[in-house]
C-alpha cells in the first residue's frame, strides 16, 4: 500500500475520532488540547505560550513538552502531514480550484509533472534558509502571549478553528442553536487557508517550532538509491522536488528538518529510487550541495 493512502486512512481516522468525542458526551478534546481524565496534553506552541503568559512554568505542561521534543526528535515535523487537519483542508480547496479552473477554460498546471515552471518554483522554495517568515510569525505568537497574559494566536490557530466551525455547526444543525461564531470561523478560516494560500509555508508557527525541533532528527528521512535514480543517469528529472509540499530535494541534506514524512516523493517517483528507511544515515556517494541546491554536483 502506498504511503499516500496510509497517510489519509490516518488523517481521516485522527478527524472522525476527534468530531465523535466533540459532538459526544465522551469528548477528549482537539489536537489544541486533548486529554482522558488524568491524562492531558496540549500543543507545544500552546504549552510555551502559556509559559509566557502565565509568566511560570506548570509542571505538567513542561512534561507535555520534553515528550513532544522527544517524539520530534525521532518523527519529525510527521504532525504537518499525518495529524494536522490543515492538510486535508488545503488539498480540498487546490482540488477543488483546479476543477474550477477547468470549468472556466482555464488550464492549471500538474505539479506531480516534471515540468520546467514547476521546477523553478520549487526551487525557489527550496532554497529557503532555516530561518523564514513561518518563524517570524511564531517570534511574534510568543511575544503577543508575554504582552496580553494569554495565548493570543490560539483564537486564530487555524488547526482549532477547524474543530470549533464543526462545534458550531454541530450547535446549530443538532442542538439548533446559532452565534456569530458560525459566520466567524469559517471565514477566519478562509482568509487563512484560501487567501493566505501559503499558510503552511510563509505563516503558520506551529510548523516552525516543529522545523526548529526537528533540526536534530535522523529518521525517516527520504533516501535516494543513486543507482536507479534518473538524475544520476544524466537526465533532468524533478519529481521529487515538483510533488514535495515542502519544495525538499531529497538528494540533499540542508533542509531536510522540514520533512514531513508525507512519502510523495517515493511514491510518485517514476523509477521507485526513493525510500523512507528508519534510519537514513549520509551517503558518501551522495552529490554536495552548491549554491544551487536544485543541481547537484
Amino acid at each position: 500500500m502506498k504511503l499516500q493512502r496510509i497517510r489519509w486512512i490516518v488523517l481521516g481516522a485522527v478527524f472522525v475520532l476527534i468530531v465523535v468525542g466533540l459532538i459526544s458526551s465522551i469528548s477528549m478534546g482537539t489536537l489544541s488540547s486533548f486529554g482522558w481524565e488524568e491524562i492531558a496534553a496540549i500543543c507545544p506552541l500552546g504549552v510555551l505560550e502559556s509559559f509566557l503568559a502565565g509568566k511560570t512554568v506548570f509542571l505538567r505542561a513542561l512534561i507535555v513538552l520534553v515528550v513532544v521534543v522527544a517524539l520530534v526528535f525521532i518523527f519529525g515535523k510527521v504532525f504537518c502531514a499525518w495529524v494536522c487537519p490543515v492538510a486535508p483542508v488545503r488539498s480540498f480547496t487546490e482540488m477543488m480550484r483546479k476543477r474550477f479552473g477547468k470549468a472556466q477554460g482555464k488550464s492549471a498546471p500538474n505539479c506531480s509533472e516534471d515540468c520546467s515552471s514547476c521546477a523553478a518554483k520549487r526551487s525557489q522554495i527550496a532554497k529557503r534558509s532555516t530561518l523564514d517568515s513561518r518563524h517570524i510569525v511564531l517570534g511574534g505568537t510568543l511575544l503577543s502571549a508575554a504582552v496580553f497574559g494569554f495565548p493570543v494566536f490560539c483564537l486564530i490557530c487555524p488547526i482549532g478553528l477547524i474543530f470549533a466551525t464543526i462545534v458550531v455547526l454541530w450547535q446549530w444543525l443538532g442542538l439548533n442553536s446559532i452565534s456569530w461564531s458560525l459566520l466567524l470561523y469559517p471565514a477566519l478560516l478562509v482568509i487563512e487557508l484560501l487567501v493566505l494560500r501559503k499558510w503552511c509555508l510563509r505563516f503558520c508557527p506551529v510548523g516552525a517550532l516543529l522545523s526548529l525541533l526537528s533540526l536534530p532528527n535522523r529518521f525517516f528521512r527520504p533516501k535516494v538509491d543513486n543507482a536507479k535514480c534518473l538524475r544520476e543517469q544524466g537526465i533532468d528529472c524533478n519529481v521529487c522536488v515538483n510533488v514535495c509540499p515542502e519544495g525538499l530535494d531529497p538528494h540533499f541534506k540542508e533542509g531536510m528538518n522540514e520533512c514531513t514524512k508525507c512519502g510523495l516523493c517515493k511514491d510518485k517517483c517514476p523509477v521507485g529510487a526513493i525510500t523512507i528507511p528508519f534510519s537514513a544515515t549520509p551517503n558518501p556517494s551522495a552529490p554536495t550541495i552548491a549554491s544551487d541546491p536544485g543541481k547537484p554536483e
